[in-house]
Parts: C-alpha cells; structure tokens; sequence
C-alpha cells in the first residue's frame, strides 16, 4: 500500500475518508484510493493500494506509474528492471523488448548477451566463411548463438517476453493497465491485482501464472518457451530432430507475501516423461525466475500460498548455419 504525506493547508481543503464517506470512493479496475484529499477542484490520492512504482490518478481513477517507472507487464518497473526482464541478448527500449545490438555481421551470444564476431562463430561450429559472407539460415529460420553452439530455429521459438506468435511472426502484445496483462490464450488483457481495503492489493497469482507461462495443461505462452526454446543443444536435441518439453512451474508465497515468493520449474521430455539435461533444465528455470521477478517487485498479497502451472514447449532443432552473402541470404 501507498502512502503520502500531507497537511490541512487552509479551510478550503477538504479530506474524504473511506470510512466516512463510502460514496466517493475512487476505484479502478485493479487497485483502490483510501484516502482522497481535495482543494476545490484540485484532488489527489493519498493513500492507495496501489503497486510498487505506481500512484493513483485521481482524473483517470486509476493506478499509473510514477516518474522514472515503466509500465511492463502489468507492473510498474525502474529502466533496469524492465531490461532484465526482457531478458538475456534483449533491452527495453521504445516501450518494448528489442534486440541488442552488434556490428553488422556480429551476433549476439545468448548465453552471455555480448557480440561475437561472425569468424569466431564460424570456427566455433566448424564451418568455413569466406571474403563477403556471413552465416545464415533459411527464410522463416533465424541463426542463435548459444555459447560455443550455433543452431537455425523456427522464427516461432524466438518471441520476446512481451510477444506471441501469430502463425507467421513475433508480435508485440496488447498494451495492458497496471495490475492488468495480455493473457495469449484468451487474446485480451485480464486483471491479476485487485485492491482491498483491509488487506492492500491482492494478487490472483493463479490468473497470473496463465497469463504469464501458459495454461494449466496447455502450451506455454511464446514469452516463456522462447527464452529457451531457441537453444536446442541445451536440451540435446541434435540438427533435424525436435521435441516437447514439459514444464512444470510452482510458486509459493511464504505468509502470502508476494515479495518473498519463490519459484520452481521442473522439466521433462513429454513424450517420454524422462528429466531434459541439466543445461536445459537449468534454463527453463532461468526463464521461470525471469519472469517471476516482475511479480515479486510489485508486492501485494498472494490470493492463495501456492500456485503451479504445467505447460508444453515445442523445441525443434532445424539445421546448421551455412555460408550465405553477406547481402541477403538463402
């Protein structure tokens, strides 16, 4: 809960309280106003349950983020915080995650999130480059770098955390209020925070892991499975094979605290239920706690102790890099 300080400038001002006088209660779609203090026109939120990073706007009867805050994800976010959460190789940047960038001809590692010269990649996989070329993959195809590997992956396993994929290319998601987000599976934006005036702001945690990692059973969100999904040699799935995966995500709040929640994911191939390699295992728990993050740093209440949610991801491993002209491609 937010909290303001104020004093009683002159007889003109007036302070509307919850308690006495319910019907000028200002509310908003995911948070409250307690406390609304008024100079003839002129009214502000003193107290609110507001998020972290966020003020109540009293002309819009809503939560926005403060000055030097972001909107990301339903949460309001220092700069900082919004480039990590967009993750490793991405910043925040024009009201979106985008790439990173190199010097043309460069990629990024996403395993490390610095450039790496196009000669070294080549080396590093064994293929030759020569005067006026570059790796490359087929249309519909985009090159990874993942430490000393190289992989072409689908253009589907390569969204951004604020993306989806349309059938046909990563799309930016619908821009959604604080205490609100984009849930892909119902294509529109659901309320996950709503506040309260005894407890503060409480969060569905269950709604919003769905939005966040996928439905309960169903196929993870293209912001979760991309963070891993793109790297197939973490998940030893060699050039031309693919897989399922299925995660298992849990969260827990100790006391219903949202600040001192903590995640788990746990992974195995779907088809066989056997645990993916460590490497892979580890990164789809990185994405988990990536994303989890953002959660944590708005604080609140948690509508229930623990959560989960059990989703599936497609990896498919398409082929090796090949020398292309370093104008166009294949």
């Amino acid at each position: 809960m937010r909290s303001g300080s104020f004093g009683l400038a002159s007889t003109a001002l007036s302070v509307v309280l919850l308690a006495l006088a319910p019907a000028v209660l200002v509310g908003c779609p995911e948070n409250s106003c307690f406390l609304k203090i008024c100079q003839g026109s002129s009214c502000r939120c003193s107290i609110s349950s507001c998020s972290d990073g966020a003020g109540f706007d009293t002309k819009q009867n809503r939560c926005r983020c403060l000055k030097g805050y972001l909107s990301v994800a339903g949460q309001c976010l220092t700069p900082q915080a919004a480039n990590a959460y967009c993750g490793v190789g991405r910043h925040y940047e024009a009201g979106g995650c985008v790439p990173d960038r190199c010097r043309p001809g460069d990629e990024i590692d996403q395993s490390t999130g610095y450039c790496v010269s196009r000669e070294q990649v080549a080396t590093n996989i064994g293929v030759a480059v020569g005067a006026g070329q570059k790796l490359g993959c087929p249309p519909g195809q985009e090159l990874i770098v993942d430490g000393p590997t190289a992989a072409c992956v689908p253009l589907s396993q390569t969204c951004a955390r604020d993306e989806v994929w349309t059938g046909q290319a990563c799309a930016k998601v619908g821009r959604c209020p604080t205490g609100a987000m984009w849930d892909p599976a119902l294509a529109q934006c659901v309320q996950y925070a709503q506040g309260s005036g005894e407890s503060g702001l409480t969060v569905n945690v269950g709604q919003w892991a769905s939005a966040n990692y996928g439905p309960d059973g169903g196929m993870g969100t293209s912001g979760f499975c991309g963070a891993f999904a793109k790297k197939p040699y973490s998940f030893g799935i060699v050039e031309g094979a693919s897989a399922y995966v299925r995660a298992t995500v849990m969260m827990s709040f100790p006391e219903g605290e949202i600040a001192r929640g903590v995640v788990q994911a746990v992974t195995v191939f779907d088809a066989s239920g056997n645990p993916v390699p460590p490497r892979g295992a580890a990164e789809v728990d990185a994405a988990a706690r990536n994303i989890f993050g953002t959660l944590v740093l708005g604080g609140g209440r948690a509508s229930a102790p623990t959560s989960s949610t059990t989703v599936r991801c497609a990896v498919i491993h398409a082929g090796k890099p090949q020398p292309v002209p370093a104008v166009g491609g294949l």
